[in-house]
């Protein structure tokens, strides 16, 4: 083995096997160059020529000018010289440029070879190619340089993110997920919280969420979110609605995206929430206005056309069918002229030019159009043009059924015509046509030419707006304007009335006034329209004809009211007085009281159906068989029957007297009494309280006697000092006002009532007095009559 060596020079070789041994090894692994002290190139070896390219000889004598590459600075060189020229060792990287014209690197070390005088003769340069590792490093640099900057740019991204998620216009939400599947809290910005109401740490548990949604909107939600956690899908999208704390219904835009890793597990979950609240009032709204303008045009019963410039229906509504009796779909692509009568073709071509020229119609036209059913309508159209989607200026007609119209001018003609006849009718008429105001004095705005045959012309109306009553008999005005204002307050359409009026030269005539009412939308009187009618010759024969009645009927009124108790039986128990008006001179109301014996008077009021004098003579056949079967008998249900069988055979099928009867004990003050079909009497006591006496029956005359006898009931009433017994007949409970309303037994208590403590006589009167008022201007149909009895 041989011994180690401390140096090259140790080594058991000689001086020419050192020389080659290095030398090869150098020529191997480096790129070897030697220089004199100038620089200039005395020795490269093979792998010198194999790096730059160069051939030897292009390389010996020169420089290594010839390899620079201008990457670096005259400072870069200077430094380098200054080194190895005070015989020092230079280790440095240089970057050169080979023979094709590429750059390389290498690594070089520069020895200086001193001479005797200590200053460099020679260099040696060793180099290595360290091109790669020079590529190597600037990549590594520059991804350095890249990662600084994406790391600048991801801080910067980062807080424009985290700005964006603080402050975005739209409500942002996400959440983590670990390897195992579970999430992390739920993260929320600001407008988030904003649109559903809800906090910060609220919106961190997604329950929460859920809470706030409409419950309508929560199973889709669930559906969706399941088909995300279960991989069918990667996102999704909705509508839905959030029921905030505050009451408010917020519409929102929901849409969620899930990233996955390689495995497919999720790992990260966002969702963006636009508030489209304001826009799905839009869109309601929008859909509103269009449903309803669909809605109009389907239902119009305009029938709405548009036309191309060639005449052809391009569109048609709904309203076609109503009224043409044409599906829209079948005319459509057809000429519109087609279906035009041919008497209004060329008018309406020209209409249609025009329109298609000047933008609209500045007139409608009316013209004929073919229904369906063959028959021709007509109608009139407006028009305007608009651009079809080509730019085209199209027509857009409106048309609409005037049939009713041109019928109604029709008829209006017709009615002109006959109107103007009517008029010569009237004015040849012996009766006259007024029109007056529902003002004071009845001014007069029309008065036939008839008017003449009272000594007036029409222009002494009309020319001062003088009014009608102006000519009414004075006796007669007052009368005739309370009952024009009685009929206008009861809301009378039309009405009669008969007065005088004063001629122009002075004579008096008797006038029929039949009077119709108009009114305005608001049903307020406007005008009164009179027919009048000169009645002054049947008016003197009535009234000869009256006068000769009345006389007969104040000779039978006469007899009647003998036969009605001119004095009543003295008696020291009870006061009586009576009431009696007959709606015409002689009734069918009776009254009587009767004494039955010394302890006993009898107490009668009767009311025979029908009026006039056959009412009359039943009254008076009951009156007189009354008194005969009344003496001496204390039991007013034997006597009734006792009346019944006389008065039924006399009696015509219909006819019935309704008829109270009672028997008052003067001692005991006990009455017993019957109603045979009569109104109840009336029994007011001293405190005021009000009774009505019982009983039934039926009225005389209705039946032989069998059932009359078996229905009839007898009552009894005790009684005392103060008590005010009233009997009455139906004309007064039934006697009516203007406008239907009954007097009412109500209203006869209530009198009684009021005037308890006054005289008989009086409480009479005040009876009579309320009854008349009550009825103001309704005539009397009936006969009144009132028997009132107090205890003393």
């Amino acid at each position: 083995m041989s011994s180690p060596a401390v140096s090259f020079a140790d080594l058991p070789l000689s001086d020419p096997e050192l020389l080659a041994w290095l030398n090869g090894a150098a020529d191997e692994h480096a790129i070897m160059a030697v220089t004199d002290a100038d620089g200039t190139i005395l020795h490269v070896n093979d792998l010198f020529c194999q790096v730059s390219g160069y051939d030897r000889t292009e390389l010996i004598g020169k420089t290594h000018r010839v390899i620079r590459s201008e990457h670096h600075t005259p400072e870069f060189f200077a430094n380098m010289w200054e080194t190895i020229n005070a015989g020092k060792v230079w280790r440095g990287t240089f970057c050169n440029r080979a023979e094709d014209g590429r750059q390389y690197w290498v690594a070089s070390t520069i020895m200086p070879l001193l001479g005797e005088d200590g200053k460099p003769h020679y260099h040696l340069a060793l180099r290595t190619d360290v091109t790669r590792l020079k590529e190597i490093e600037n990549q590594l640099r520059d991804e350095h340089a890249e990662l600084e900057k994406q790391v600048e740019l991801l801080g910067k991204t980062q807080e424009e993110l985290s700005a964006f998620f603080n402050h975005a216009p739209i409500g942002i939400t996400w959440r983590e997920f670990d390897a195992d599947g579970n999430p992390s809290i739920n993260h929320v910005n600001q407008r988030f919280c904003d649109i559903v109401g809800l906090t910060q740490e609220e919106s961190a548990d997604v329950e929460n969420m859920m809470r706030v949604t409409h419950p309508d909107d929560r199973t889709k939600q669930r559906e969706l979110t399941a088909e995300l956690y279960e991989g069918k899908r990667n996102l999704f999208s909705m509508e839905k609605r959030y029921l905030r704390t505050d009451g408010a219904l917020v519409w929102a835009n929901l849409t969620i995206v899930v990233l996955r890793n390689k495995k497919g597990q999720m790992t990260h979950h966002f969702g963006m929430l636009e508030d489209i609240t304001e826009r799905k009032k839009a869109t309601n709204e929008l859909a509103s206005k269009e449903s309803r303008w669909r809605t109009y045009l389907n239902t119009s019963s305009e029938i709405l056309h548009a036309i191309t410039p060639e005449g052809r229906i391009k569109w048609v509504s709904e309203a076609l069918t109503t009224k043409l009796g044409y599906q829209p779909e079948a005319v459509m692509g057809e000429h519109y002229i087609d279906y035009v009568h041919p008497e209004n073709v060329d008018a309406w071509n020209q209409f249609f030019q025009n329109t298609l020229s000047t933008g609209s119609s500045r007139v409608s036209i009316e013209y004929r159009v073919r229904h369906a059913d063959g028959s021709w309508i007509w109608h009139a159209m407006s028009a305007q043009t608009y651009s079809d989607r080509t730019g085209r200026t199209a027509f857009l007609g409106v048309g609409r059924d005037i049939a009713a119209r041109i019928e109604a001018q029709s008829q209006l003609k017709a009615a002109l015509a006959r109107r103007e006849e009517m008029e010569r009718i009237v004015n040849r008429s012996p009766s006259v046509v007024v029109l007056w105001r529902a003002a004071e004095n009845w001014p007069v705005e029309f008065v036939s030419a008839s008017v003449r045959q009272y000594g007036f012309e029409p222009e002494y109306f009309t020319a001062s707006n003088r009014g009608f009553i102006a000519i009414t008999h004075p006796d007669d005005t007052a009368r005739v304007t309370a009952e024009l204002e009685a009929h206008a307050s009861a809301g009378h359409d039309e009405y009669n009335q008969e007065y005088r009026i004063q001629c122009g030269d002075g004579t008096i005539r008797w006038v029929a006034d039949h009077t119709v009412v108009r009114r305005n939308e608001a049903g307020v009187v406007t005008h009164h329209e009179g027919l009048i009618t000169d009645i002054t010759e049947r008016k003197e024969a009535e009234d000869r004809e009256r006068e000769m009645r009345e006389r007969d009927m104040r000779t039978a009124a006469e007899i009647q009211s003998h036969l009605l108790p001119q004095d009543f039986p003295a008696n020291d128990v009870v006061e009586i007085e009576a009431l009696s008006d007959a709606s015409m001179l002689i009734g069918g109301d009776y009254y009587d009281v009767l004494k039955v014996d010394d302890d006993h008077l009898g107490f009668v009021i009767a009311d025979v159906s029908g009026k006039g004098a056959g009412a009359a003579l039943v009254m008076t056949e009951c009156r007189a068989t009354m008194r005969l079967c009344a003496e001496n008998e204390t039991s007013p249900a034997a006597v009734l029957k006792r009346v019944n069988r006389v008065l039924q055979p006399d009696m015509r099928p219909g006819m019935f007297v309704a008829l109270f009867y009672g028997i008052l004990d003067l001692n005991t003050k006990k009455m017993r009494f019957c109603r045979a079909g009569h109104e109840p009497p009336i029994l007011l006591h001293p405190e005021g309280e009000v009774d009505q006496l019982p009983g039934g029956g039926l009225a005389v005359g209705l039946d032989e006697g069998e059932l009359f006898d078996e229905i009839l009931e007898e009552h009894e009433v005790q009684l005392i000092s103060g008590d005010l017994l009233a009997l009455y007949t139906d004309g007064i409970t039934e006697a009516t006002n203007p406008h239907g309303e009954e007097f009412e037994r109500v209203r006869l208590a209530t009198c009684l009532q009021r005037h308890l403590d006054s005289s008989l006589d009086d409480v009479v009167k005040k009876v009579d007095r309320y009854v008349r008022n009550f009825c103001v201007l309704a005539p009397n149909h009936d006969d009144r009559t009132l028997l009132l009895m107090r205890v003393l």
